[in-house]
């Protein structure tokens, strides 16, 4: 998959960023000439052609194209993309993966305080960061590439697109809003924004090992691998950009682990839940997860967004965000320890204005 980079500057993280990506030969990134087309007119046509040619399969977009770079514009990533989706929705071009990439300095300063263009971008690429994943974010973006093409290679059926086996285990809320969908981009952030970045239908990989009461560190990869991919198959979500996302079906998992032992997930502690599946499975080497400082709790049901290690709930406090939490999802969470020592506030990490008073309450219980 070919993906065009924009980027009004011409520094090493430019060049960073495309050797990042090609190196892999996951995904092509080719540079493109911005010098050639700084008018938003000319740069307009010059996509809708070259998207029209099948020239390539997705974008990459700098952010601030109206900054200080040496091919500075007079406009941004986000009218280009507004643009180019209105186009899109319009039928006159496929629809195709843009994704957002720039310093995180950037991101908190325009993107992050301008809500309207949250929906616009698939995927956000941080190039700023000193270790950044390329593999991880090659493969997303290779499965946004695909994931586009298949959904508008024919009329694909709801049930495909979200792996739905029964649309009985949905919301009713999300089966009325899938059902009214028209366009390939409203599934696509669909599927990413309320799929992949909350809680609840999906779950990601470390929510997953905490409601199973596994501590990630400390067993041996090859045994959370059989259980995460073998032994539980039947849980993992199989829908529209799967091969970029690990995921699994909340419910589904609470159904399956009632199956093979008879008891609620939720209401029995990580020791019991661990010890049930080695029991079942013999998985000798499943290391229980233990409460961080602080908290005393194995019943675990989320994370810590700060250490990304299991916490109940009960014990933690909820994150502040700058997204509507929908009806069906869940908060995320942090625990006083990350609170105390600070862990996250450059992420952008800290407690919603709610959970104050509680934070209080507890430090005062607790004499900190």
């Amino acid at each position: 998959m070919k993906f065009l980079y924009i980027d009004d500057e011409n520094g090493t993280p430019e060049i960073s960023t495309l050797n990042g990506f090609n190196d892999l030969k996951i995904i092509e990134v080719e540079r493109f000439p911005l010098s050639e087309f700084r008018e938003f007119s000319s740069l307009k046509i010059e996509l809708i052609k070259r998207i029209s040619n099948n020239s390539f399969d997705g974008l990459i977009l700098d952010l601030r194209l109206d900054g200080t770079g040496c091919d500075r514009t007079e406009f941004n990533a986000t009218a280009i993309t507004s643009e180019l989706r209105s186009v899109a929705a319009r039928g006159e071009i496929v629809s195709f993966p843009i994704a957002l990439c720039s310093t995180e300095s950037n991101i908190k300063q325009t993107y992050d305080t301008d809500k309207t263009s949250h929906d616009l971008f698939d995927y956000k690429i941080n190039k700023s960061n000193e270790n950044p994943e390329w593999i991880k974010m090659s493969h997303k973006l290779a499965s946004l590439a695909n994931g586009y093409k298949w959904l508008q290679s024919q009329k694909q059926q709801n049930e495909d697109i979200f792996d739905l086996k029964d649309k009985n285990n949905l919301d009713e809320r999300i089966v009325e809003k899938i059902d009214n969908f028209s366009v390939p981009y409203d599934y696509v952030h669909f599927v990413v924004k309320h799929f992949f970045h909350q809680t609840n239908p999906l779950i990601n990989e470390k929510v997953l090992a905490a409601r199973l009461g596994v501590d990630l560190q400390k067993t041996p990869l090859e045994v959370w691998n059989h259980l995460k991919n073998d032994i539980l198959k039947k849980v993992k979500y199989n829908g529209l950009f799967s091969d970029g996302w690990n995921r699994w079906w909340a419910n589904d998992l609470v159904s399956w682990f009632e199956e093979v032992s008879g008891e609620n997930l939720a209401f029995i502690n990580a020791e019991k839940r661990v010890e049930i599946l080695i029991a079942k499975f013999t998985l000798n080497e499943l290391t229980v997860a233990q409460p961080l400082k602080f908290c005393n709790s194995t019943e675990f049901w989320s994370i810590c967004e700060a250490y990304k290690v299991p916490i109940d709930p009960l014990e933690a406090f909820r994150i502040f965000t700058t997204v509507d939490i929908k009806p069906w999802e869940e908060y995320k969470y942090i625990s006083l320890l990350a609170i105390l020592d600070r862990i996250g506030i450059d992420r952008g990490l800290k407690p919603h204005s709610s959970e104050l008073e509680k934070i209080e309450y507890t430090k005062e219980l607790l004499g900190i």
